[in-house]
């Protein structure tokens, strides 16, 4: 079955092998995207489960249908990334969000450095980017946006492997030794970089330092491309 129209569903709204759309999930299919009854859609739960799915009656304010195929992980890397992005200008955290979701982490931890230029982001209209991207990448699961926290309170509640991109590191991300057995954290500064006390903060918390090369590249440039360096690797080395 091949489609592209990807609508989110409640999982209590799923039982047996029937489904319906919330209210404004209904109304952005009929008004928007005009669908008909008898049409197939893709459902995602945002828990990890996909569903390929026909309408058997619509209307504005509800949609009902059948589920004809279930399928665990939908669209979900056999990895864990989650990333802790020092807190950048609205529209560059944004398009950080919105393309590390794309890309497949899976949470998001906004941390408040001593350059942060902003310290708070709006948490409801970073979700909704979020379930935004996960409908355009037909993927199943919604990143985990958490509260913004400081660096130090963070680093006491590190566990796994925790990387840090520094532009001053002696190592390159791809010759870091990886463990896919545990999460990959990613942490990356503000525009002005880390502090020296962050940095020796990082360093006794056991976080590895790398460097992406001797250009100065933005926050959101220096995330995206180390969440592709570390999916090429898991992906290369998976198969």
């Amino acid at each position: 079955m091949k489609t592209d129209k990807v609508f989110y569903v409640d999982p209590g709204n799923v039982k047996n092998s029937t489904f319906s759309l919330s209210r404004s999930e209904s109304f952005h299919a009929v008004n928007v995207m005009r669908l008909k009854q008898g049409e197939s859609i893709i459902l995602i739960d945002g828990q990890g489960t996909g569903y390929y799915g026909s309408i058997t009656n619509i209307n504005v304010h509800s949609i009902i249908g059948v589920i004809e195929k279930t399928i665990s992980m939908f669209g979900e890397n056999k990895f864990t990334v989650n990333i802790a992005p020092s807190i950048i200008k609205r529209n560059r955290f944004e398009t950080l969000i919105e393309k590390a979701t794309e890309l497949g982490v899976k949470s998001i931890q906004p941390i408040i450095m001593q350059h942060s230029v902003k310290k708070t982001i709006n948490m409801e209209r970073c979700k909704k980017i979020i379930r935004s991207a996960i409908k355009q990448c037909k993927r199943s699961y919604f990143p985990i946006l958490k509260e913004p926290v400081s660096l130090l309170l963070w680093l006491q509640q590190l566990n796994g492997q925790y990387f840090a991109g520094l532009q001053t590191a002696s190592s390159t991300l791809s010759s870091l030794d990886f463990h896919s057995s545990k999460p990959v954290n990613i942490i990356i500064g503000p525009e002005g970089d880390f502090t020296s006390s962050e940095i020796d903060a990082m360093k006794l918390a056991g976080v590895q330092f790398f460097s992406l090369g001797n250009r100065r590249l933005r926050s959101e440039t220096a995330m995206l491309s180390t969440i592709s360096i570390v999916s090429e690797y898991f992906n290369r080395n998976q198969n």
